[in-house]
């Protein structure tokens, strides 16, 4: 099922009842200012397991989660210097996936060594969802595991809608994924270069 909201401006009777979806372990297709993402409340653990299995994706690979904003993002490191936080208040909202310091806050799944992806696109309906559900959702890229990305709602609803409770219309995504930045060592470094500019 595809439903369509407005790019800038998402109505929010079509923001409520997705909520409502995510809510009872739902998973979607959505937009981002990168790529069309695979998402589904970051707690929930039933949904998260679906997105594996949709994906058919290694659970050993985990996957990023999408703040609404700082406030947010900050839940889920542990302590940011100084340094770091301004680093990431350039990065953000925008095309990047921060890795960090998992604080304890961030469930076992979504973690790599203690480490987890952290990203706030720059994007009105990633931004309005997020903020009316009080806390982040899964980020994946959408498309089967190996294959390439899947970028229009309706390429979605044809090759996984029959796995998927909604695919939100809402804008056309760039087409590149984010740049990948390690920010949980010494120094900042570049794990994968994508739609943000590195060095900033």
């Amino acid at each position: 099922m595809i439903l369509s909201l407005h790019p800038d401006t998402p109505q929010l009777r079509h923001l409520e009842r997705i909520a409502e979806i995510l809510q009872q372990d739902g998973v979607i297709a959505y937009p981002t200012d990168t790529l069309f993402g695979l998402g589904c409340l970051a707690s929930r653990k039933k949904a998260v397991d679906r997105i594996l299995q949709i994906k058919g994706r290694d659970p050993k690979k985990p996957m990023s989660i999408l703040c609404a904003d700082m406030e947010m993002l900050c839940r889920y490191t542990r302590h940011l210097d100084t340094p770091t936080f301004r680093l990431l208040k350039q990065m953000l909202p925008g095309p990047y996936t921060a890795l960090l310091p998992a604080s304890r806050a961030v469930p076992r799944y979504l973690q790599n060594k203690q480490v987890v992806g952290l990203r706030i696109p720059d994007h009105p309906f990633c931004l309005a969802l997020t903020k009316l559900l009080g806390e982040p959702i899964i980020t994946t890229s959408a498309n089967l595991s190996g294959q390439p990305t899947l970028n229009t709602a309706w390429e979605l609803e044809e090759e996984l809608g029959h796995a998927l409770d909604v695919v939100v219309d809402c804008g056309q995504p760039l087409g590149q994924g984010s740049t990948i930045v390690d920010l949980s060592g010494e120094a900042p470094n570049l794990v994968r270069e994508g739609a943000g500019p590195w060095p900033l």
